[in-house]
């Protein structure tokens, strides 16, 4: 009784043991087959390979972007493509209709290689289906006729993003950080005299009354910087200054220009009052803003 019972328990043990060796068999055989396909793309490098998981590490070629491609993406698509060609053969030769071995292509062939390169491609909008529950949201994030972005809306309300500024006829587009630079606080202003040339470029600077003063021939070119001064910002007399992509604060007056001074002003805010002489000249050359 015990040898009939132990015989009847043995073939379904051996029947499980082949049904897992041969699902064993046939993971292994998928990883590889997408190992190759992957590394057939040119457009990717193969970084590391996970068993367990079932899934690649590769590396965008032309951005250096690291993603993950799970092997069942790959085979998925290669099967719909196949079931997809299946499907239409019948259609196009009714007379010769094709046999279970003819519509199912080998892994190894050169068509195979083709679709698996195709399929290779990770991109989220096909893999992914659309959910309508985000249907409503993306609905919600379109572009209000301002300019600005709409974040919610609702039954008698509408909450909108500011539109971004449009730059200045004539001028680049102004970064409001102008220098990353650390403050320097200053008592004495910075004078700049005679037949000499001034560079200030990349300052964050603060001064306690006046701040850069050029006279009689001095020429100033401030740059990249931030001035700001509880007394004049940038005076010039008999002087030339250039200025660009700064921001220029002063509480009496953000510049001042006086017998003939030139001021040449590129894609710089001035934030205050400008003073200037009918003997001095202002040229904005463009994308300035001027309070």
């Amino acid at each position: 009784m015990a040898t009939v019972r132990y015989r009847a328990l043995r073939a379904p043990a051996c029947i499980a043991l082949l049904a897992l060796a041969a699902c064993a068999r046939q993971g292994e055989g998928e990883m590889g087959w997408a190992r190759s396909a992957l590394e057939r793309n040119a457009a990717f490098e193969v970084v590391a390979a996970d068993e367990q998981s079932r899934t690649f590490t590769v590396r965008m070629k032309d951005t250096g972007e690291l993603r993950v491609v799970r092997a069942d993406q790959l085979i998925a698509g290669v099967a719909a493509t196949g079931s997809a060609s299946a499907k239409t053969a019948p259609q196009a030769a009714p007379a010769a209709p094709a046999g279970p071995a003819a519509s199912a292509e080998p892994l190894g062939a050169d068509t195979g290689a083709a679709r698996a390169d195709e399929a290779a491609v990770p991109e989220p909008s096909g893999t992914e289906p659309a959910r309508p529950a985000e249907s409503a949201p993306a609905r919600a994030r379109v572009e209000a006729p301002g300019g600005g972005r709409v974040l919610k809306s609702g039954p008698g309300y509408s909450i909108k993003a500011s539109a971004a500024p449009a730059p200045a006829a004539g001028g680049r587009l102004r970064d409001t950080a102008v220098t990353s630079a650390a403050i320097e606080r200053r008592h004495e202003p910075i004078v700049c005299q005679g037949q000499r040339l001034l560079h200030i470029d990349n300052r964050n600077l603060e001064f306690d009354g006046d701040a850069v003063s050029a006279q009689d021939g001095c020429e100033i070119h401030i740059t990249n910087s931030h001035i700001s001064a509880t007394g004049v910002g940038v005076s010039a007399r008999a002087a030339n200054v250039h200025i660009d992509n700064s921001l220029i604060e002063g509480d009496a007056a953000a510049i001042d220009a006086s017998e003939g001074a030139q001021v040449y002003a590129t894609s710089t805010r001035f934030r205050g009052l400008s003073r200037r002489a009918d003997s001095a000249s202002f040229h904005d050359l463009g994308g300035n803003i001027w309070n």
